[in-house]
């Protein structure tokens, strides 16, 4: 697949080859919102059954607000699990184009410190950005399933090459973690 690619509804410079599915994303932020919409419905639900309506809405409202008040710090932790592997895109021969939740992005080959293929574990992409040092654990892009994603490799591959930075991709070929993908 090395003609013109449209990402986005716009065209994308010189040859492009995607990553991951779109359809993997729309459905894992899907379950979110339906899982988010569930707790909410059940809270209010038990709520209303202690008291009317109107209080049962005020209760719901305010704990939820002091939740994510108290917990604010765990919640983008949380929304990563539910939507792991769940980015998409392009690649060309300036970087990778990614939509990932609900932006756009993109990133230079100069800012990728490492990207991790595993071909046993559903042929997953990890693309790690160059970053300054911290103590805090560096989080991925994640590029889920996807049958072109072999293909895909294969042309970072030869990009990196002519870069002078193949040392960059690197192969993991570690046991598939079945329980985590849908």
């Amino acid at each position: 697949m090395s003609e013109e690619y449209r990402f986005q509804g716009r065209e994308v410079a010189g040859p492009a080859y995607p990553l991951g599915l779109r359809r993997t994303a729309l459905i894992r932020l899907l379950l979110l919102f339906a899982a988010s919409i569930f707790f909410l419905a059940l809270h209010y639900v038990f709520l209303w059954k202690l008291t009317n309506w109107l209080l049962a809405l005020l209760l719901l409202v305010g704990t939820w607000v002091a939740i994510l008040l108290r917990l604010h710090r765990y919640v983008p932790g949380w929304i990563n699990f539910f939507l792991k592997d769940s980015a998409y895109g392009v690649i060309n021969e300036d970087g990778i184009e990614y939509h990932s939740v609900l932006r756009s992005r993109f990133v230079p080959w100069s800012s990728v410190a490492r990207i991790e293929y595993s071909p046993r574990n559903g042929h997953r992409i990890d693309v790690f950005k160059a970053g300054a040092f911290t103590f805090s654990r560096v989080q991925p892009i994640r590029f889920g399933s996807a049958p072109y994603n072999g293909n895909t490799v294969h042309e970072i591959e030869k990009i990196l090459e002519r870069q002078g930075d193949p040392e960059k991709l690197v192969t993991r070929d570690s046991v598939p973690e079945k329980f985590f993908h849908l």
